[in-house]
């Protein structure tokens, strides 16, 4: 019992700071990220479908301007970075690698959640243990 309630007391210690943006902090970041999309799409729209002029500096005859950056890596880089940029680019690794990121951001929640029911269990049995001994 001695070491459960050390177990409570020492390692479930709350936060000095406390955040309190909203109720949710998952709906906090998700309506964080949304607007964040929403922000960067004008641009990569901009970026994606429309020509450039013909007299608008680096982009002046490309067709797109995402032309640029290939441009770049084939003439101001060495070989070997275009190739390990076109690797890291490949859809094949990216969305893995994304799908990664949302398995580990729920198996985070999932663990976190049960950690907050192991402390109110914990907390509870000792309150219990408290009041029988006294």
């Amino acid at each position: 019992m001695y070491l459960q309630c050390w177990a409570v007391m020492c390692c479930n210690v709350p936060q000095e700071r406390v955040f309190k943006a909203s109720r949710s902090n998952n709906f906090y970041m998700a309506m964080l990220l949304f607007i964040l999309f929403l922000s960067t799409l004008p641009a990569v729209y901009t970026i994606v479908s429309i020509p450039p002029s013909f007299d608008c500096g680096p982009f002046s005859g490309k067709t797109r301007m995402f032309e640029v950056i290939s441009e770049t890596l084939e003439h101001d880089f060495p070989s070997w970075f275009g190739k390990v940029f076109g690797y890291a680019t490949n859809p094949g690794l990216v969305l893995p690698f994304i799908l990664l990121m949302v398995l580990s951001i729920y198996y985070l929640n999932a663990t976190s959640k049960s950690y907050k029911e192991a402390n109110l269990e914990l907390k509870k049995k000792l309150q219990s243990v408290r009041i029988e001994n006294y």
